[in-house]
């Protein structure tokens, strides 16, 4: 599906056909063309208009890296984006390719991407946004790439105090299974780290602006206070890690606690019986427990009183000591 926007100074609008509003640019224009998971038709009209194939970039070429290429005219730029949709219990990291010229920007990807959706929303409303180039468009695109970050980080970091709360609330029959959710949680953290941290040298090359011939010293700028903020979102991944750690302390400190509530419960029932079955171990070869002289013997009533004050001066100790 292919979505155009053109934009001037005062707001961006929607195109039909895309192709004669590239043809019909005007200086102070921008436009750009949104494709999630082209047809192989789309894909063959996008590299024909922009005159990608004669420069030998390839729209379908497999990349699974943040990388930055020179072309003679533009520039090939690939990210790595999070997407909304789930692939089991995690979110999906998507390639995002991005085609930049002087005043046109070329966006592909395979799947949605929510902050694209939003960046698409804010950017075509009715507020002033000023004379951008393509570059500089595309450091507000990127920022709402590295936002895809930050938010998979927080649904991560909300997820932990959720498990955190559990944990403190109820304490599990099963704790392997909640370190399972940790090391998913872990897991995850590192994949998206490693998805974001290359993006730090194509960020960095894009705001040096002498070696990037279509970026001018504003967009440059803008580029440097994105890497500023990239650092920001890969310190937040740091700080998930840490939350992380965090809730196996809280875990095996929640498990610690029901052991000693076992430990406590067994030691009281060790109390409880312990005596009884040594004073009756002893009254057993001392007591001839026939019928008729059951009944009759001292000895036999002197050790049950016996186990019976002994048992309930152990509850009334363990009752004082608010062990049970």
């Amino acid at each position: 599906m292919l979505t155009a926007y053109l934009f001037d100074h005062k707001h961006g609008t929607n195109v039909e056909d895309w192709p004669e509003s590239f043809r019909d640019l005007g200086r102070n224009q921008m436009l750009w063309v949104d494709a999630s998971s082209p047809s192989e038709d789309e894909l063959s009209e996008l590299t024909e208009v922009f005159g990608l194939a004669a420069n030998g970039s390839s729209l379908t070429a497999a990349k699974r890296k943040p990388r930055l290429e020179q072309k003679p005219g533009y520039l090939v730029l690939t990210a790595v984006a999070v997407s909304d949709e789930q692939r089991d219990v995690e979110r999906e990291q998507v390639m995002l390719d991005c085609f930049v010229g002087e005043n046109w920007l070329l966006t592909v990807h395979d799947a949605e991407i929510a902050v694209i959706d939003d960046f698409r929303a804010t950017a075509s409303g009715e507020g002033e946004l000023g004379i951008l180039d393509a570059p500089s468009f595309l450091s507000d695109l990127l920022e709402w790439v590295v936002t895809s970050y930050l938010r998979a980080f927080d649904e991560i970091e909300a997820e932990l105090e959720n498990f955190d709360v559990e944990a403190l609330r109820t304490p599990s029959r099963d704790p392997e299974a909640q370190i399972k959710v940790l090391i998913q949680a872990r897991q995850r953290v590192g994949e998206l780290r490693r998805s974001l941290a290359p993006h730090r040298d194509v960020f960095a090359a894009l705001g040096h602006s002498e070696f990037d011939p279509l970026s001018s010293e504003a967009s440059s700028e803008r580029f440097v206070e994105l890497t500023a903020r990239l650092d920001s979102a890969l310190a937040s991944s740091r700080d998930v890690k840490d939350a992380i750690a965090s809730s196996f302390d809280v875990l095996i400190v929640r498990t610690e606690h029901r052991t000693n509530e076992i430990i406590k419960l067994l030691t009281l029932v060790s109390i409880l019986l312990l005596p009884g079955a040594l004073l009756a171990g002893i009254a057993g070869m001392n007591v001839n427990f026939k019928p008729e002289v059951f009944v009759d013997s001292g000895l036999f009533w002197l050790v049950i009183g016996t186990l019976v004050a002994i048992t309930g001066s152990s509850l009334v100790l363990a009752r004082v000591r608010h062990w049970v």
